[in-house]
């Protein structure tokens, strides 16, 4: 019951703090003409203040580190396990956080090259690999257990950073990121409590609240009105490098954990699959059409919806319901599947997702070409 208490305490709190910083960065968004930059990829209309994201951070680790210092004081069940290894993970963690976050910032306001993104965006992951934390099992995936730390270093890297941009370019419709993250959050919450990492939980219930008013600001608010708002690169970023932590964290191979299985790669990276399988497909037809990866365009799993006539709530809720589908489903199948029997069947159902999107959008398209060959016929 006092774990509970601890992780709704945070929950309420950050989702407060967020609350209260939200509507300053959008009266300072508007006198300062702070709005959101229109690209190839972007397919919103109207004047929308972009810095939403710079509330995440603050909202976020005031709180938890509030309550962490509460806990550490009364020496509560919360942290009574936790040894000195775990606090330098955290810090490390943190401040990888910290730095990808001014990193959002400073593209927000400046618009960095994104190659100066990227080269940061390696060293965040350098940073927290430097704790003793990587990617050291791959559970049988690609019949490979226990790999070294040459190439699982290097790995945790290349991974932290393609889940950091997975969820900067799924950040394309109201609501969809916010809602991956906090679908994302709430299950690695869960999983750290079963895993007994209960300070990791406490962040992860810290984000979780953190997301509830910004989610509201960004669905349900009025351009018009100066209501809305978007997370911007400081959002996303920030999102995707705290998203990227643990994972790594629940994949990392420990002997004293619970997990001695494929359920640990599963239960890691399944939440994430649709940001990551959907920024795959988009890097690899850039590179096929001789483009280069971080060239914005409109090839991403929302547009393809769009395309199909979906409004921008109906593509945020489809897309909501296969993220919480194919991770629910890959959860409750690795203990009875072999894992490369369930990635196999993944890649099947998305790639047939995809198929039937590019038919459909076909068809649409040929039918409205159609149409308008009559009419112009008629007239």
């Amino acid at each position: 019951m006092e774990l509970f208490v601890n992780f709704f305490s945070v929950s309420v709190v950050s989702a407060f703090f967020s609350w209260i910083l939200l509507p300053k960065i959008l009266q300072i968004c508007m006198k300062k003409a702070l709005f959101d930059s229109h690209d190839e990829r972007k397919i919103h209309s109207g004047v929308v203040p972009r810095l939403g994201g710079v509330a995440f951070f603050p909202a976020l680790l005031f709180p938890f580190l509030v309550i962490l210092s509460i806990n550490l004081l009364l020496q509560t069940s919360l942290v009574v396990s936790v040894n000195i290894t775990l606090y330098i993970e955290l810090m490390l963690a943190l401040s990888a956080m910290l730095l990808i976050y001014f990193t959002g910032v400073g593209d927000d306001l400046m618009n960095i090259r994104y190659r100066i993104k990227l080269m940061i965006q390696i060293m965040t992951g350098i940073l927290f690999t430097s704790s003793g934390v990587w990617i050291n099992n791959l559970y049988g995936l690609f019949g490979l257990n226990e790999i070294d730390a040459a190439i699982g270093i290097p790995l945790t890297v290349v991974v932290i950073v393609f889940i950091i941009n997975s969820i900067n370019f799924i950040d394309g419709v109201d609501g969809l990121a916010a809602g991956i993250g906090m679908f994302a959050f709430l299950c690695y919450g869960f999983i750290f409590l079963y895993m007994q990492l209960y300070v990791y939980s406490l962040l992860a219930f810290s984000s979780f609240g953190v997301l509830i008013p910004f989610f509201y600001y960004n669905v349900f608010g009025k351009a018009n009105r100066g209501t809305k708002i978007f997370m911007g690169d400081s959002g996303s970023l920030t999102i995707g490098m705290l998203l990227s932590v643990f994972a790594v964290k629940v994949c990392h191979y420990n002997p004293g954990s619970l997990f001695q299985s494929s359920q640990s790669i599963v239960l890691a990276f399944s939440i994430l699959l649709v940001p990551m399988f959907d920024a795959l497909r988009v890097i690899l037809l850039r590179i096929c059409t001789g483009k280069s990866p971080f060239k914005p365009d409109k090839r991403h799993l929302h547009h393809q919806f769009l395309q199909l006539g979906f409004s921008h709530r109906g593509i945020m809720l489809m897309i909501l319901t296969i993220v919480v589908f194919l991770g629910t489903g890959s959860i409750l199948l690795a203990p009875y599947v072999d894992i490369n029997l369930l990635l196999g069947l993944i890649i099947l159902l998305w790639t047939s997702m995809d198929i039937f999107l590019r038919i459909r959008i076909k068809h649409a398209a040929q039918s409205i070409s159609a149409k308008s060959k009559r009419i112009i016929k008629q007239v």
